[in-house]
């Protein structure tokens, strides 16, 4: 008797480890495929972007000689050119974020000047209603036509410093004297005004290191102490295509790098100075590390798209608003995706963009 009840025993436990085996086997291939799921997932059907980038208009107030509207087809480097005629509408705003209501942030950018785009305003103050934060970017000659509204409108400013003399902006932008005297005003306005009455409001100023003429970064950053701009991001060159990446600076440049990280040290307890993203020399040792195709809608005027924030603009051929259900999961965006995954065929010029570094 027992050892007949050893013996079923012995069944039922050789029977319950087959079943375990099964069981761990049928696990481990759900996993897997969970897994594999979850990665596709990643590439291909992703969530609702958490930025919206909008290229609010082409038009501008300058005409700053180094900006890509000034650049003729036939320049070197010009691949990444950008020329649209349109400005970009409120109700396409509204259609946006109803198709995409993860969208937590929207930011007013674009080749041209934002504050020219007569639904700019409104834009803005959607955007808050619904609960998301906004951001604008601006050359800020034209913010004295908008104030008292800056700070209920925006929760950052960010301030392009094409000119810190009325002679430099004129010889940058063409503009005359009087923009400069202008600007001023509006910068003075804004940080002491607009500030006061909407002290979340967070202002920023924005410089491109530049390697013929590094000392103008310190001159930036005395200018914004003097102002009372507490912050200012430098920036790396960024190329209008692969010719000029020669400007941008190399993490094997030590001579600009010991002259950045005097300005940091001289600067800390004065300003918040945000020293730019060194390009790697070595291509092997970039890390393909952006995200923006995982998080950010760009659309301008037309429609067109693009997942970058940076380099590369939006074009008929990544997709348009206007003609697709669900640009954010169309073919443009899946094999970006997989391109940034896999770590090939990425664009050439992104190697000089510090979101790949």
């Amino acid at each position: 008797m027992g050892e007949k009840t050893h013996g079923n025993c012995y069944l039922v436990i050789h029977h319950y480890d087959k079943l375990m085996v099964k069981a761990t086997k049928a696990i481990s291939e759900f996993l897997i495929n969970s897994a594999n799921l979850i990665k596709y997932r990643n590439d291909v059907a992703r969530n609702d972007p958490e930025n919206l980038s909008v290229f609010t208009t082409n038009r501008c107030n300058l005409s700053c000689f180094y900006c890509s509207r000034n650049v003729s087809d036939d320049s070197t480097g010009s691949s990444n050119r950008y020329d649209d005629k349109s400005d970009f509408k409120n109700q396409d705003l509204t259609m946006i974020l109803q198709k995409y209501p993860g969208i937590q942030h929207v930011s007013f950018v674009g080749i041209g000047e934002p504050f020219l785009n007569k639904d700019l305003l409104k834009m803005a103050e959607q955007v808050k209603k619904s609960g998301r934060t906004t951001s604008v970017i601006t050359n800020g000659t034209l913010l004295h036509n908008f104030r008292g509204k800056i700070g209920s409108h925006f929760d950052y400013i960010s301030i392009s410093l094409h000119g810190l003399t009325a002679k430099e902006l004129t010889d940058v932008s063409g503009a005359p004297e009087t923009t400069f005297r202008q600007f001023m005003d509006n910068v003075e306005n804004l940080v002491k005004e607009e500030k006061e009455k909407f002290p979340e409001l967070k202002i920023r100023a924005s410089v491109v290191y530049l390697k013929e003429n590094r000392e103008r970064v310190i001159q930036a950053a005395e200018f914004c102490i003097k102002h009372g701009i507490t912050e200012i991001d430098v920036q790396n060159y960024l190329p209008i295509g692969v010719d000029e990446g020669k400007n941008c600076v190399f993490d094997d440049e030590k001579d600009h790098i010991l002259f950045m990280k005097k300005i940091s040290n001289e600067y800390r307890k004065k300003l918040n100075v945000n020293m730019p993203v060194l390009i790697k020399r070595n291509v092997n040792r970039i890390k393909w590390g952006c995200q923006s195709f995982y998080r950010t809608l760009r659309v301008d005027g037309l429609g067109q798209i693009s997942g970058c924030t940076r380099i590369l603009p939006p074009s008929p051929k990544n997709g348009n608003i206007h003609k697709e259900m669900d640009v954010w999961n169309n073919e443009y965006y899946k094999d970006m995706r997989r391109k940034f995954r896999t770590k090939k065929d990425i664009p050439e010029t992104c190697r000089f963009c510090p979101d790949a570094q």
